[in-house]
């Protein structure tokens, strides 16, 4: 097995696509490189032109969390050579090819970057972000797209002369989030870096005004006087900050006042925001204080039988209408489920009779992720029994709305009017076994 540093990097880059559907950035790839070749986090800090305390105390950690969580142990900076090796062994056992076929040759997933239109929802988001000081706010379930769209809007704004800076809320620590200054702080700072400014959030930061002006005077009066071009911001995962019910309040009242703004003022105009959530927007929010019911609201939806085959053709495959129907019978339209099964088949033609029989099993080609989604759920013994009780039931079941609008974040089910029913039957089958196990 050739086992060098490019292998390394093409399995880091498909595992955090597989963690949280985005390829690694120019500074976790720096990181990966420098800790290869075995430099301390100041010599990757200096290489590359960040700060020490940016690599060592933000990215580096997030990074060794991400990819810990994916390969089922503990992943450092001194024992990740060793821990994606053995990843990449234990999943070969489980297929009848080297594991280094699935993630290099999945070329949907991560080379290409294949991305099935969901009309109208694209050209709604191009003609939308064109509009000075424009509001997108994408919904939908985990691993559903909402990042590949915010990628292809980015792309389509690039491609018009905007800037683009994406900024995913998963890279803040909770104790980042929960405190509104530091939080805000955090964004400047980040969006200075993006944007390649220096960064003067300590000369714009009076303590005799709130968190939001200081803010607010950052973006009008260095970010958006310092670029002669729109710029579209992307805020990807900022149901992080619902749980944090006083921040939340404060954060969507201050993107909704920056839109509120654009209508007058010509600096804001220039500024367009794009904001993806999973789950739904449960914390009580002034009607003028809401980001979420202005703009242009996007709810991604499944992939319907047309773009099933087009994905299926996107992999080299014909469209086969057995072998569709029978993929759907499992997975249904669920993207991220679709890609896998696409790709696993492409890679390894045969081997359709045995997906179809281990799919549901721990030794299918969805292990991971049912074992990360079944793990979740462990933690939260209610959310568990709930789960449970829809898949026993063979008809749309009414749950604790809570626990509904959490599973249903989590992509396990799917709405009928005020009930829900699994997603598709993978889950339905897999998670009757596991959880009655349990």
């Amino acid at each position: 097995m050739n086992f060098d540093l490019n292998e390394a990097l093409k399995i880091a880059n498909n595992l955090m696509y597989a963690q949280i559907q985005r390829n690694l950035t120019d500074v976790e790839t720096a990181i990966i490189k420098g800790a290869w070749h075995k430099q301390d986090y100041g010599k990757i800090a200096e290489e590359n032109k960040y700060t020490l305390s940016y690599i060592s105390q933000d990215v580096a950690p997030k990074l060794w969390k991400l990819l810990s969580e994916v390969v089922g142990e503990k992943v450092k900076k001194n024992n990740f050579k060793e821990a994606l090796k053995r990843h990449l062994l234990s999943s070969s056992t489980c297929q009848e090819n080297n594991l280094q076929d699935n993630y290099v040759k999945q070329e949907s997933l991560i080379i290409d970057d294949a991305y099935i239109n969901r009309p109208p929802v694209e050209s709604l988001c191009y003609e939308e972000i064109l509009q000075p000081g424009a509001l997108i706010c994408i919904k939908a379930s985990w691993k559903m797209g909402k990042t590949s769209l915010m990628n292809k809007i980015f792309d389509y704004g690039k491609k018009q002369n905007l800037k683009t800076v994406p900024l995913n809320l998963l890279q803040a620590d909770d104790c980042t989030i929960k405190n509104l200054d530091k939080f805000l702080r955090w964004l400047c700072c980040s969006i200075s870096r993006r944007l390649k400014l220096e960064n003067h959030v300590a000369d714009f930061w009076d303590h005799d005004s709130s968190s939001n002006d200081n803010c607010t005077a950052y973006f009008e009066d260095y970010i958006l006087a310092n670029i002669d071009t729109p710029l579209v911001l992307g805020l990807d995962n900022v149901d992080r900050v619902f749980k944090y019910q006083e921040v939340a309040a404060d954060f969507f009242g201050l993107l909704r006042s920056w839109y509120e703004d654009a209508k007058f003022i010509d600096d804001w105009k220039k500024l367009r925001l794009i904001v993806a959530h999973s789950t739904e927007v449960y914390i009580p929010l002034h009607i003028n204080q809401s980001p979420f019911n202005v703009g242009l609201p996007i709810d991604l939806p499944e992939f319907n039988i047309e773009q099933v085959q087009d994905l299926a053709i996107h992999h080299g495959l014909h469209k086969d209408y057995i072998l569709i129907d029978k993929i759907m019978a499992i997975v249904g339209g669920h993207p991220y489920l679709l890609h896998q099964a696409f790709g696993n088949i492409k890679n390894h033609p045969t081997n359709l009779d045995e997906f179809l029989q281990t799919a549901v099993t721990e030794a299918g080609l969805y292990r991971n992720h049912l074992r990360k989604i079944s793990t979740d759920l462990q933690q939260d013994e209610k959310l568990a029994a709930a789960m449970k009780n829809v898949v026993e039931k063979n008809q749309p079941v009414r749950i604790d709305s809570e626990e509904a609008f959490k599973l249903h974040s989590m992509g396990l089910v799917r709405w009928c009017g005020n009930e829900v029913e699994p997603r598709c039957n993978l889950y339905r089958l897999y998670f009757k076994n596991s959880l009655v196990r349990g």
